[in-house]
């Protein structure tokens, strides 16, 4: 791994201890689980198993990130389903969006739409469920519509999920319109944007800049 790199999962390391000791105080009812223990898979990315090795899980109101379980070993990653006609060339998912989702069916049901993470490249990327839908039935389609995220891992949890950049993530997922979303109290919808700001990780008064970059 580069030194930006080695830099990056050094900070998302101190930013989830940061963020454990400030849910523990306030409760903001956000999920951090801690790393499960992982074999390396040359296969993979750079710094993939490096960031799944420091959580298992992470999870708001808006998105749930989790380890996949085709990471979960060697064996698990060489008998993972290859299908020959994801129209994504059967990336890795690593999270899902969950906007609309009922409170209570969060325990059951992972998330809505999915991102994913390119293990050709390393690529973190957004699609909606109706236009992979659509390419799956539409084989003779020859570009699904996508929105890149971050070009590598690293960069993607420490900046996008875990600091400044999450207000760009949000509305790249879901719209502008959720990026400032309040409830009845007058607090942000979001649990996860509300334990970045209390952490002084995140603005949830900061203007996206309208388009990702890393």
């Amino acid at each position: 791994m580069n030194e930006s790199r080695s830099r990056g999962l050094a900070e998302i390391r101190s930013k989830l201890d940061l963020l454990r000791q400030v849910e523990a105080k306030h409760g903001f009812g956000v999920t951090i689980d801690g790393p499960r223990e992982l074999e390396p898979i040359p296969a993979l990315p750079d710094g993939v198993t490096d960031v799944f090795g420091v959580f298992h899980r992470l999870a708001g109101n808006y998105f749930s990130f989790r380890q996949p379980d085709e990471m979960a070993s060697r064996s698990a990653w060489a008998e993972r389903r290859i299908d020959p006609y994801c129209p994504l060339g059967n990336p890795l998912v690593i999270g899902h969006e969950r906007y609309e989702m009922p409170p209570d069916l969060r325990d059951d049901i992972e998330g809505g739409n999915g991102i994913y993470l390119d293990v050709e490249n390393g690529d973190v990327y957004y699609c909606d469920g109706d236009d992979y839908a659509f390419a799956y039935e539409h084989p003779d389609v020859e570009l699904v519509e996508t929105t890149e995220l971050s070009s590598d891992v690293v960069t993607f949890f420490n900046f996008h999920v875990l600091g400044a950049g999450y207000p760009e993530l949000v509305e790249a997922v879901l719209g502008r319109h959720a990026v400032t979303r309040r409830d009845r109290k007058g607090r942000h919808r979001d649990n996860w944007m509300r334990l970045l700001v209390e952490s002084g990780l995140a603005s949830d008064a900061a203007t996206p800049r309208g388009r990702l970059t890393s």
